[in-house]
């Protein structure tokens, strides 16, 4: 069984490594920052996107994907999220729970 500090160590190896996100819009991939990284007060490990106004007029995300320190593909997640111009962006939150099955 998992120690706990094992999971700890999971848990810093995931967050450590995290390093940017892209986001799909048609056809195009743009890429952006990690907004934020935090351990929640429930142990789950939240990793925040902020998706700003750079691209023009309404807009469809149909995908969002996080990558490692070696731009390596870590997550893809399929989305269908409606973004107006009027607004200035979205937060995205993944969250992650480490635990031993």
């Amino acid at each position: 069984m998992l120690t706990s500090n094992a999971i700890d160590g999971f848990k810093k190896y995931t967050q450590n490594n995290i390093a940017f996100a892209k986001f799909k819009v048609g056809s195009t991939y743009y890429q952006v920052d990690i907004h934020k990284k935090e351990v929640l007060s429930d142990g789950r490990l939240a990793v925040y996107v902020l998706i700003d106004d750079k691209i023009p007029g309404d807009i469809t995300i149909s995908e969002i994907q996080l990558y490692d320190i070696d731009s390596k593909l870590w997550l893809t997640k399929t989305e269908n999220i409606s973004k107006k111009a009027v607004q200035e962006g979205i937060l995205y939150r993944f969250t992650f729970e480490f635990e031993e099955r």
